[in-house]
């Protein structure tokens, strides 16, 4: 449905530089990154507020990037929501299809049909003023959504709503897209934001696009360790990789040694950065009889334990120079009963240890 080819553009002393990208039909594809990575002015390219340098957008096949913003079949919804403060609900919602000289049967009957579907009807004669941030977002996404878009773009949709509203409208969010078919292009900087909502990612870096893939891959596998810290793998351990028959074994800085599978990777020898998610981290009391092959065993000492409700994080300290960061359910934990203090035995299979070549 979007194909971008080679996309170039400066702007002052920042640049997007050879983006490509292809998002499917009726796919919820987020674009994810730090603040002033580029993610607005990406989409910003998208819907044709900015003009290209270089390079090429396509939407469904057809050749946009000459095209002005209306011409593009695309819905937007900006960060701030960009509401008409003179107009009530109803007609803000409907001022697209009144710009489209549609009877006002139509207008009416397209926006009743919206408000009920986004639970605003009980709004239709209030002013933006009068509204909470989840309810402006809801009556900004009737407003793109009224005039049938190929593209739906959300730029920060929740990132001014507390936690509880966020979680809540990203459901909402993903349902409509899969009500509706909508291709929809969903910036933020949120990781958990992303879980909710996206079939698939793409990390945006300093004006680049640096991984595409699903979730899981981009949380288990990803490209580099600026990535890895991005979404926050949680240990992550500089360390040379020397080949051991079918495994890679990785002697990490600080005395500790993991492998990896061989075919996991690209290098077989050399300065490496190694990541293993603290969920990946078996832990328990004892050491295990007869892990399986390639299984990596480490000793240590828990040196904190910070309970965070349905998930509990523990400090494990692996030697001198090591700590590892452990994460296990509440359950789990609590069967478990390991404490602060307490000696442990910590064990990793080899497809959960991600080598990455060192930056």
């Amino acid at each position: 449905m979007i194909r971008i080819e080679q996309l170039n553009l400066a702007v002052d002393t920042f640049a997007l530089s050879n983006i490509s990208l292809h998002v499917k039909p009726q796919e919820y594809f987020v674009l994810l990154g730090p603040t002033g990575s580029g993610k607005t002015l990406l989409i910003e390219c998208l819907c044709g507020l900015n003009p290209i340098d270089s390079g090429r957008i396509c939407i469904d096949g057809v050749d946009v990037t000459p095209l002005e913003p209306r011409s593009r079949g695309i819905g937007y919804v900006p960060q701030d929501y960009a509401l008409f403060p003179h107009k009530t609900v109803r007609n803000n919602i409907g001022f697209g299809l009144e710009n489209r000289r549609a009877a006002r049967t139509s207008i009416r009957r397209e926006v009743d049909r919206l408000m009920g579907q986004l639970g605003v009807n009980h709004l239709a004669e209030r002013f933006p003023q009068k509204l909470s941030g989840g309810e402006k977002q809801r009556v900004a996404l009737a407003r793109a959504l009224v005039l049938e878009p190929r593209v739906l773009l959300l730029d920060e949709p929740v990132s001014a709503l507390d936690e509880q509203t966020r979680d809540s409208l990203c459901r909402q969010l993903k349902q409509l897209q899969k009500s509706t078919h909508t291709t929809t292009v969903h910036v933020c900087h949120n990781f958990a934001e992303m879980l909710v909502v996206a079939d698939r990612v793409g990390i945006v870096w300093q004006g680049r696009i640096v991984q595409v893939g699903t979730p899981q891959e981009v949380l288990q596998r990803p490209s580099s360790a600026q990535v890895a810290r991005f979404v926050q793998a949680g240990n992550l351990l500089g360390a040379r990789a020397a080949a051991d028959g079918q495994w890679l074994r990785l002697a990490c800085h600080g005395g500790v040694e993991f492998r990896a599978a061989r075919q996991d990777v690209q290098t077989a020898a050399g300065e490496v950065v190694v990541m293993v998610r603290p969920e990946n981290i078996q832990l328990a009391s004892a050491r295990p009889e007869n892990p399986p092959p390639g299984t990596t065993v480490l000793e240590g000492s828990v040196r904190e334990v910070v309970d965070l409700g349905s998930l509990v994080k523990l400090n494990v300290a692996c030697g001198a120079a090591v700590e590892l960061l452990v994460s296990l359910g509440k359950r789990e934990y609590n069967s478990s009963r390991i404490a602060a203090g307490d000696h442990v035995s910590l064990a990793v299979a080899p497809e959960d240890v991600h080598v990455m070549q060192k930056p």
